[in-house]
């Protein structure tokens, strides 16, 4: 089997009892059917604290004050102390590693709801690279798989990865970029027409393509208005979201109150400027939060079609980090360091990936809402 995954995946180090925000409290931690049976048969009296300490009908670890039954006072793990590292479930033992499974092909990227890993991500000054290794395991046969559709995918993902790492542009006009070619695409996928996605793609890479984008991208421009309010209705679109830990939501609504209330349309452009030109690494940062986003998305389009959404929501969790960045950096009197980039975006992705319902309902908004309307998306990037 083929493993893919971003260059520095084996440097990640947990930060354990020194972490700011252990993987080990706030959400339940699910238990894979090996695990539940080595605990319901470990023995001793730490097996009779595991049989007690688990809710078998959920198949989860049980939870104190919002804290995994095992974590002790110095935030590390009873089991691995206990039991040692063969003891700890598959989620205990892969987070923040996450995994898309594709037939005989297996995806690996680091979460950033991990601040170490977010802390490692968004540090990444270079190009990313993705290294490849193969493992023998038996050969997997996934019915339906579209190969066909599997390969056009990864191509126009590479042709992404070029688009968003090409720092001779600005990041609005890369995701502007990004986003346009999804639409296309989208439509040669829905009509059948993979073969013609190859030649899509060469067409895209000349240089009359990319004056003919500069050219409509101008109309979208200088709306500061438009920019502002279709910024802020993608911002309301998180409260549809259910909550993870406490303060989440009402963090956002002081957020927006300073942002879209408080602050006039001449003193919010000033303050994008500003903030645009404060840290020249910023861009850096959100290139590796829109490689982060296709990475681990895209190319899951394989089973039920849809690139444009996938693409418009690498797009739009970029853009909310940036709104949420500018209102951080106006909140403390225009300091924000990279140290509160990686707290706020771990915080971020911990809202918005760490619960199913949450990863639906943006799909959902993605493919239906009038909010990812692709001019709607392109008056709020370049605006």
């Amino acid at each position: 089997m083929e493993y893919i995954y971003p260059e520095y995946l084996y440097d990640f180090q947990c930060e354990a009892s020194a972490c700011k925000d252990t993987c080990c409290a706030g959400w339940n931690i699910a238990i894979d059917s090996v695990s539940m049976k080595k605990y319901k048969n470990y023995p001793g009296f730490f097996g009779n604290r595991l049989r007690n300490s688990i809710d078998w009908e959920r198949g989860a670890f049980e939870q104190y004050n919002g804290r995994c039954a095992f974590l002790n006072e110095e935030n590390l793990c009873d089991i691995y102390k206990e039991a040692g590292e063969g003891m700890l479930c598959k989620t205990c033992t892969r987070y923040p590693r996450h995994y898309e499974e594709y037939e005989n092909l297996r995806e690996i990227s680091l979460s950033l709801s991990c601040p170490a890993a977010a802390k490692m991500v968004l540090g990444h000054k270079g190009t990313l690279a993705f290294l490849n290794e193969y493992r023998e395991t038996p050969e997997e046969e996934y019915e339906q798989f579209d190969f066909f559709l599997f390969a056009r995918l990864r191509a126009i993902r590479d042709y992404f990865y070029r688009v968003v790492q090409d720092r001779e542009r600005t990041v609005p006009f890369r995701m502007a970029l990004i986003l346009s070619a999804a639409h296309d695409l989208q439509k040669r996928i829905d009509r059948e027409q993979l073969y013609a996605v190859d030649d899509l793609l060469g067409r895209y890479q000349k240089p009359a393509f990319l004056q003919a984008a500069q050219k409509k991208f101008a109309a979208f421009e200088n709306q500061g208005v438009k920019k502002r309010l279709e910024r802020r209705n993608l911002w309301q679109k998180l409260y549809r979201l259910e909550v993870i830990r406490p303060r989440w939501r009402e963090y956002l609504k002081e957020q927006e109150t300073l942002l879209y209330g408080k602050l006039s349309q001449e003193a919010y452009e000033e303050a994008c400027r500003e903030f645009a030109a404060s840290d020249p690494d910023r861009a850096l940062e959100y290139e590796q939060l829109l490689m982060y986003y296709l990475f681990g998305y895209l190319c899951t389009a394989v089973y039920d079609g849809d690139l444009y959404s996938k693409t418009k929501l690498a797009v739009v969790h970029t853009v909310l980090i940036q709104e949420l960045d500018l209102g951080a950096w106006l909140s403390r009197e225009k300091a924000f360091a990279f140290d509160d980039q990686v707290e706020l975006v771990h915080r971020y992705v911990r809202e918005t990936e760490h619960s199913e319902p949450n990863m639906e309902a943006m799909e959902c908004m993605a493919a239906e809402d009038e909010a990812f309307g692709l001019e709607k998306l392109l008056t709020g990037i370049l605006g």
